[in-house]
C-alpha cells in the first residue's frame, strides 16, 4: 500500500506543515507528498524524508519558482493531474478543470486555490481538494494499492 500525502495553499506556515505531516503520517510514513501550489517551495521544507515530493506552481509563487505550472505523474497505477487550479477557473466551478484532466487520461485530480476541501468524481475524474494548508493543517490522504485502486482521507 503506497501513501501518498497531498497539501496546498500552504503559503509558508510552517507549523500548520507539521502539524498536517503528523496527521498524514499518524498510520505510517508517506511514500509521496504532493504539493498543489502557494507556496510549492514548503514542499521542500515539509518533504524532508519523504522519497517522493512533487510540487506545482501557484498564483502566489511568483514567476521565480521552478515548479511547473501543471503536471501529469503516475503513482502506484493512478494517473494524477496536479495543478493550483487558478488557472482554469475553480473558484467559480471545476468543470473546466475535470474536462482538461480527463483529457490527460487522469484518474485523480489534485488542485488547490479555493481553500475549500473539495473530494468528488466530474467527469469520470476525482476531483481532490485538500483545502488550505494555511491556518489550518487541511491535508489528504490517499491509500493506493499498487493496481490503480485507492482511498481518499480527508484529513
Amino acid at each position: 500500500m503506497k501513501r501518498i500525502g497531498v497539501i496546498a495553499d500552504s503559503h509558508g506556515d510552517r507549523g500548520e506543515m507539521e502539524f498536517a505531516l503528523m496527521k498524514m503520517e499518524a498510520e505510517g510514513r508517506l511514500d509521496c507528498l504532493i504539493h498543489c501550489g502557494d507556496m510549492a517551495d514548503d514542499a521542500d521544507f515539509i518533504g524532508g524524508n519523504i522519497l517522493q515530493v512533487v510540487a506545482v506552481r501557484g498564483n502566489c509563487d511568483g514567476w521565480m519558482s521552478e515548479a511547473p505550472i501543471d503536471m501529469e505523474l503516475n503513482i502506484a497505477g493512478i494517473n494524477f493531474f496536479i495543478t493550483h487550479g487558478h488557472r482554469y477557473g475553480v473558484k467559480s466551478d471545476t468543470g473546466t478543470l475535470a474536462d482538461i484532466a480527463a483529457s490527460h487520461g487522469a484518474q485523480i485530480c489534485c488542485f488547490g486555490h479555493t481553500h475549500v476541501p473539495h473530494c468528488e468524481y466530474e467527469r469520470g475524474v476525482l476531483m481532490l481538494n485538500p483545502g488550505a494548508c494555511y491556518g489550518t493543517s487541511r491535508c489528504a490522504l490517499i491509500l493506493a494499492d499498487g493496481r490503480g485502486g485507492f482511498e481518499v482521507k480527508m484529513l
